[in-house]
């Protein structure tokens, strides 16, 4: 299954709910709010983002998942 990210007007979001139910999708609201992370959450979440670019611009290695596993 794949993971599909989008904002849309909440005025909006009707229609686009019904056409992923019916294709067997589920809809999972995620509310972009920074006032509920600890300062810390913030931190960590712009360092993954840092290094995820880094990983895309192939500047670093990603860790295979073998090795994720093993931890």
């Amino acid at each position: 299954m794949t993971t599909l990210i989008i904002e849309i007007p909440d005025n909006e979001t009707g229609e686009i709910t019904d056409i992923v139910r019916s294709k067997g999708g589920n809809v999972v609201n995620i509310d972009a709010d920074d006032e509920d992370l600890s300062p810390a959450e913030l931190a960590l979440l712009k360092r993954g983002l840092k290094e995820a670019l880094l990983i895309k611009d192939g500047k670093i290695k990603s860790i295979p998942f073998s090795e994720l596993w093993n931890d």
